[in-house]
């Protein structure tokens, strides 16, 4: 799915406020597909996911119990990252 600036965007901020509370990738995706990002790809939500992290607005939560299966969440500079938008 090819993205222009602007939904990229709108991307990235909705993956900060679907991951308030941590969620798997595989869900991730599901919850991004039913808000209208129908042909997002996997791969892409990972990249996504990789800058989001690497900007500190996003990290792991992998639980103890099994840490294989990833979680991620959104950081509190990913939360100032969302009312500043007016989004929280």
């Amino acid at each position: 799915m090819k993205l222009t600036s602007s939904q990229r965007e709108q991307l990235r901020l909705t993956i900060l406020r679907l991951c308030l509370d941590p969620l798997r990738p595989v869900l991730l995706l599901a919850y991004l597909r039913a808000e209208g990002f129908t042909r997002l790809q996997p791969e892409q939500l990972d990249l996504e996911i990789v800058y989001l992290s690497d900007k500190q607005l996003l990290t792991s939560a992998n639980g103890p119990v099994s840490p294989e299966l990833k979680h991620w969440r959104t950081t509190a500079t990913g939360r100032d990252c969302l009312a500043l938008q007016g989004i929280e």
